[in-house]
């Protein structure tokens, strides 16, 4: 079955190789962003599959339950504790972070502008209490240097989802910044399975089946499609192309109509 990947690092593409055979599956979308634009979630919704969104970022929540109104979008943070988090929102961006040092070194190296804002903060415990005991297929978590302090706040003996999808690297580099948040994945009985280049991919330890499922890049076997939607530059210079074709066609055919009114 082909696919069409919406995904900024191909996710979707990794995880339906290892999760597709699954018929109207869950997943758990931590950091969701927007609904189509670098979404790890889109290809499976496509397929049938539902799930949970944690989006703190007012406008993308929005977004979400707008293009998803058959799911379940929580407009807050996940952490250790519960709360409010100052969240540095940079408008337009997946960089929006609670992390105030991340936020400076974006406007200082980046020249992004950020407005601070305050959201509720749950553990993942208790904001996905009514999953306890469902089976979650995969779960991504992105945001931006807290992925410890999500971690720390689920309880792994009731919310075991098949596969975790962690961010890696420190947000615009490729500095690697996991080892507590995979200290805790580890002793939450899950095994690392892939890393490619920007997140690392883990399996539970009675889903270590999968793990060879996951241990390849997307490659030409995975019959997927590229949405032209993602904001990597491969789909940059599709998107780019495919203008620069539109225009000149549109340029044809004005000088065909032109060539045609002359013999008129």
């Amino acid at each position: 079955m082909t696919i069409t990947s919406y995904a900024q690092n191909f996710e979707d593409v990794i995880l339906w190789r290892a999760l597709g055979h699954i018929p109207n599956g869950m997943y758990v979308d931590v950091g969701a962003q927007h609904p189509v634009v670098d979404s790890v979630s889109k290809a499976f919704y496509e397929q049938g599959w539902r799930g949970v969104h944690i989006e703190p970022v007012p406008a993308y929540a929005a977004l979400l339950r707008e293009d998803r109104p058959d799911e379940t979008v929580l407009q807050l943070a996940l952490s250790d504790q519960p709360g409010l988090l100052d969240l540095n929102v940079i408008a337009g961006t997946g960089l929006s972070t609670g992390v105030k040092a991340y936020a400076s070194a974006h406007s200082s190296e980046h020249g992004f502008t950020a407005e601070v804002i305050k959201v509720p903060m749950l553990p993942m415990s208790v904001a996905l209490a009514s999953l306890n005991g469902q089976q979650v297929h995969w779960l991504k978590i992105d945001v931006e240097g807290l992925e410890e302090q999500v971690l720390l706040g689920w309880d792994s003996k009731v919310l075991r989802p098949w596969v975790i999808v962690i961010e890696a690297t420190v947000p615009l580099s490729q500095e690697l910044g996991y080892a507590k948040a995979d200290s805790v994945l580890v002793d939450a009985g899950y095994e690392f399975a892939y890393f490619d280049g920007l997140n690392r991919f883990y399996t539970a330890a009675e889903h270590r089946d999968l793990a060879d499922k996951l241990r390849l890049p997307p490659n030409v076997f995975d019959a997927a499609e590229l949405s032209g939607s993602a904001s990597n530059l491969w789909c940059r210079g599709l998107l780019a192309r495919h203008r620069q074709a539109q225009e000149t066609r549109a340029e044809e055919l004005a000088a065909l109509r032109t060539r045609i009114t002359a013999l008129e």
